[in-house]
């Protein structure tokens, strides 16, 4: 995991386990490690075998070894140059290929397995002078990098993001200033390829793991044995869209240059900034969907960005992984668990039948600010782990699915558990009393709309599962059906059950549409807040100049 994290620019690792006399190689890619038949260093045959090895590494391109010979540590200047794909996504022979540089790191590949996301803040200048706290890069762009799940053919995979992200780029353009939104706009993105031996390789799971097996049935070949200890890794922590096209999870380098440059979610400083931020996102989510067809499917503290601006945050979302195209004909990927967790809607956690929309966001981003407020929305301001987890909250992320489920349904059933189970805990204190009745506000209404709806039947209200009481004249029993049929089965006919998301989801553009008002409602309060706020400091400050 380390090495992941210090070196920015390693594809995947290579590992060697030495039990007494017994060696082993180990190649670990995104999603599952391969390992090779053990080598028998004490015998003349395993020293050979093993000495061929180091040789045969020591021969090998970056590429072969992990290394992403289009990322380069430039150490005279004490920066990364990195390449960046075309303005057509395109990295191969006669593509107008750009270089930009970077030392600062914002995320960091923090795992073996998974999408090994990483984002670094750029400029396209390149420093003349050495890079160091008093000459410092001047960044304008984020670059995000990053193995996401994908389909081998990129015309066909329905969750790009670099299709959404210029779906959106075309669609609000025009449109962005009118609205008041800031939205992620992207400069140039594609799939990562680099020159080996001559020729253009993309970057992807075919090529990581056709390296891995050179090496391990090259060694097991001249052990004698043609079998591979081929581990299946299960990556718990990725919750996503799984295009396995017959074989392992397939994956694709991306690589992303997009501004403007924001905060994590975690940098509010007010309850002002955090309502402001939270509402901007969703007020972007609608546009994107409205005027995109684009659903984003991830609402979460790491996708929401701060974007400050003389004084005022903003809040901006990112991260179209998980992202949809609403035009594309593989609708089935609306009925797939994505989201992160605690945050997934009761919809989404149930791997319901129910087509997923708008609303399960939205019911994500009041899970999100739940949890925010529970643990306090104020950078420095905040609960410490220990007492989080003695909160019901916890169970949002603690134990199974079911249990997470449950602690939802009951949680968001009524408002008055709502307040009991959740707004209560909401941590509020040093805060002002209008920021605060705010927050709570916008909680209550969220949950209100989503879950008591006044344009949904009574039937469809709340969050369990229940049975629909027909009247007997609409429903007749047959004898035959009385005498055969289980009691579930006649349970089921004579008192339906009822999905309550069902309704919510046939009706969920006029909901979003109430929603989105009352975000902008929300907003413009907040945003007025924010700036009163900044009257009344603006005025100490003056004060102090002449104390």
């Amino acid at each position: 995991m380390q090495m992941y994290q210090q070196q920015h620019n390693l594809r995947f690792a290579w590992g060697v386990t030495v039990s007494g006399r017994l060696v082993r190689v180990c190649h670990f890619g995104h999603d599952r490690a391969i390992s090779s038949c053990y080598m028998d260093i004490s015998t003349p045959k395993g020293r050979r075998l093993f000495i061929e090895l180091l040789v045969n590494w020591s021969f090998c391109e970056e590429s072969q070894i992990g290394r992403d010979p289009t990322m380069e540590y430039m150490h005279d200047l004490r920066c990364w140059q990195i390449a960046c794909p075309s303005e057509k996504g395109c990295m191969g022979e006669g593509a107008d290929v750009k270089y930009y540089y970077f030392s600062t790191v914002k995320c960091q590949a923090e795992q073996v397995f998974g999408r090994h996301t990483r984002c670094f803040l750029a400029t396209n200048i390149m420093p003349t002078v050495v890079v160091s706290t008093t000459n410092p890069l001047i960044p304008t762009v984020v670059i995000k990098d990053s193995w996401a799940l994908s389909k081998r053919n990129a015309s066909d995979d329905a969750c790009d993001e670099v299709s959404s992200l210029n779906k959106i780029k075309e669609g609000l353009s025009a449109q962005a200033a009118a609205k008041d939104i800031i939205f992620p706009k992207i400069e140039a993105g594609g799939r990562v390829s680099f020159q080996r031996n001559g020729k253009w390789v993309e970057d992807n799971a075919d090529d990581v793991h056709g390296q891995g097996k050179l090496v391990t049935d090259s060694a097991n070949t001249m052990h004698g044995s043609g079998k591979l200890a081929d581990n299946n890794t299960d990556t718990a922590n990725e919750v996503g869209e799984a295009h396995s096209d017959d074989g392992p999870l397939f994956r694709a380098d991306r690589r992303i240059f997009m501004s403007p440059i924001g905060e994590p979610l975690c940098s509010t400083k007010s309850v002002a900034e955090f309502v402001t931020v939270v509402c901007d996102a969703m007020r972007c989510h609608s546009a994107f969907v409205d005027d995109c067809n684009i659903l984003h499917r991830d609402i979460s503290d790491n996708n929401i960005l701060v974007v400050r601006s003389e004084g005022i945050a903003r809040g901006m979302l990112i991260d179209f992984d998980c992202a949809i195209d609403l035009e594309q004909k593989e609708r089935d990927n609306l009925h797939k668990v994505t989201g992160t967790l605690p945050y997934m809607s009761i919809n989404n956690l149930s791997e319901s039948d129910v087509e997923r929309t708008s609303l399960d966001d939205w019911e994500s981003m009041l899970c999100l600010i739940c949890w925010f407020a529970t643990r306090g929305a104020i950078s420095g301001k905040r609960r410490e782990y220990e007492e989080l987890v003695r909160l019901p909250i916890r169970r949002w992320r603690q134990g199974s699915t079911n249990d997470m489920i449950t602690a939802k349904e009951s949680a968001f059933y009524s408002p008055e558990l709502f307040r009991d189970f959740i707004v209560r805990y909401f941590k509020m204190e040093g805060d002002k009393g209008e920021e605060s009745d705010l927050l709570k506000s916008l909680a209550f209404v969220l949950r209100e709309y989503l879950f008591q709806n006044p344009d949904l039947t009574l039937d469809f209200h709340g969050t369990y599962k229940k049975r629909k009481h027909v009247e007997p004249a609409r429903r007749e029993l047959s004898i035959e059906e009385l005498e055969t049929d289980e009691l579930d089965s006649l349970l089921n006919k004579i008192f339906p059950m009822v999905n309550p998301f069902k309704e919510r989801a046939e009706k969920w553009k006029e909901i979003s549409k109430q929603l989105l008002a009352f975000a902008n409602a929300f907003w413009e309060k907040a945003m007025d807040l924010q700036k009163e706020a900044n009257k009344v400091n603006g005025n100490m400050a003056i004060g102090n100049i002449y104390q």
